[in-house]
């Protein structure tokens, strides 16, 4: 498969540094050539030049591509981007309606996606096959992460199911059991956090056979259905999280679309929160707005660093505390403040995706727009199997991928032996319809044959993942 980038910035460079480790032929186009340089090492064929060039186009290879990403730091761009290209593929191959080439923008703007303020659903009207703004996805992974900050990744997989990443601690209770040990509770208790991959201290990581030791400083992978095991998992490795209240009373500053969004989150959930925002415009825009009126909402106008502020509000009272402002060095000098002042579950959004592991180790909750983008750009690549793909934190090797059975499916009636051996990968979780209605998580022993309406979660290696989604068609 040839996938062609427009765009080598930060999140243009990390999707090709993917898709080059699934050994996937790769063609990048950036009209600067600091950014071609910075792309030297991830052995692609790199275009300097403008991506709205038939030129730049066709060297980079548009006729035999399936599939291009507009990732450019201008929206508008990324739009227009999907129908020219289409247009000069069809030139190419004499297909009128390039039903061949799969087109994906990136929009970091997510006021243009919104269906009642934008132009959304962007899909209807524009030549993209798939709109990647991953703003709910920030929001998602930021508010599951502050649950148990202790706990080193949290990452969403969908409605019902978390990765969880976490190291062993010497007075962690798994220490000198198996992985297999570690993890039979799991075939009983539906939910309960199955251990599915290990990286031990000073090694590659690997998918788990339930025989490796577990050991002080390995890190290890969960998997779970609900985030009521976060504070489970935090003990099994050897960590204590206090519990997260009910009705967390939450501080955010800045009043972007991400505080508006996650103020919307906490606000249905019974908190009291704050927003407090620098710039007088912005935050009466929130005052005007449709959570505006919630009185459990309150929006300061002011200095996010003015002590006397923070001493106001009563900082070190609040459950949470996040910075969402558009200045990466602004977020995490507010956070350190916070948690220096006793704001243990505090969280910020950033740009760089390098600061993410830095600004962890310090105790902070980081997410990064841009990692987060990335991720969001792969799930579009792979979107032929309907799922979540997820690659491992901390194991790049590994990834994480779900799909529904449907009534065409080959796997149907297998038991769980027949379908991993199948489909070439490790079946690490299945939800499965109840009587409700709703999708919820089962004992792996008492799965038997997969029915319509499943759910599975697989882990596999990067390598496999083009024979595993063939396995998974129907």
């Amino acid at each position: 498969m040839r996938v062609i980038i427009a765009g080598a910035g930060e999140v243009g460079r990390g999707v090709a540094a993917a898709l080059r480790g699934e050994k996937r032929g790769v063609a990048l186009i950036d009209p600067n050539p600091s950014a071609i340089s910075d792309s030297q090492s991830l052995d692609c064929l790199l275009i300097t030049g403008n991506a709205l060039s038939r030129d730049s186009l066709i060297r980079a290879g548009i006729s035999d591509a399936e599939i291009i990403i507009f990732a450019t730091n201008d929206d508008h761009v990324n739009l227009l981007g999907c129908a020219f290209s289409k247009r000069v593929f069809s030139e190419q191959v004499g297909d009128r309606t390039a039903s061949g080439l799969i087109t994906i923008a990136n929009i970091r703007d997510q006021s243009i996606t919104d269906p009642t303020r934008g132009a959304g659903p962007l899909e209807n009207w524009s030549r993209s096959n798939f709109i990647v703004s991953p703003s709910k996805e920030v929001v998602n992974q930021l508010v599951s992460g502050l649950v148990s900050p202790t706990l080193e990744d949290i990452i969403p997989l969908g409605d019902n199911a978390w990765i969880v990443v976490s190291q062993v601690e010497e007075t962690s209770p798994l220490v000198g059991m198996t992985t297999g040990e570690a993890t039979r509770k799991s075939e009983e208790l539906a939910g309960y956090p199955r251990i599915i991959a290990s990286r031990p201290k000073g090694e590659e990581g690997s998918i788990t056979n339930g025989k490796e030791i577990i050991q002080n400083g390995d890190m290890l992978v969960f998997v779970t259905s609900s985030t009521r095991f976060f504070g489970e998992i935090a003990r099994l490795v050897g960590d204590v999280d206090s519990e997260m209240p009910e009705r967390p009373s939450v501080a955010i500053f800045g009043a972007t679309n991400f505080g508006s969004s996650l103020a919307d989150y906490y606000l249905e959930r019974g908190s009291n929160v704050t927003i407090i925002e620098p710039d007088l415009d912005a935050a009466n825009s929130i005052v005007g707005s449709a959570i505006g009126v919630n009185k459990r909402l309150d929006v300061i106008h002011g200095d996010p660093q003015d002590e006397d502020l923070l001493r106001e509000l009563a900082i070190e009272d609040q459950d949470i505390a996040i910075a969402t402002l558009s200045d990466d060095n602004l977020n995490i000098s507010i956070s350190m403040r916070a948690f220096d002042k006793g704001v243990s579950r505090t969280g910020l959004i950033l740009k760089d995706r390098a600061l993410v592991e830095a600004i962890q180790r310090i105790g902070l909750r980081p997410v990064s727009k841009r990692r987060v983008a990335v991720k969001s750009i792969l799930k579009a690549i792979h979107m032929h199997v309907p799922g979540s793909y997820e690659p491992i934190p901390r194991i790049p090797s590994l990834v994480s991928i779900s799909a529904e059975i449907n009534s065409g499916s080959r796997l149907l009636g297998n038991d769980l032996p027949k379908v991993e051996e199948s489909i070439g990968a490790n079946l690490v979780m299945l939800e499965r319809i109840g009587q409700d209605g709703e999708l919820s998580s089962i004992p792996l022993g008492e799965v038997g044959g997969l029915i319509e309406g499943d759910r599975i979660y697989l882990i596999l290696e990067i390598d496999d993942i083009g024979k595993v989604e063939k396995s998974l068609g129907s």
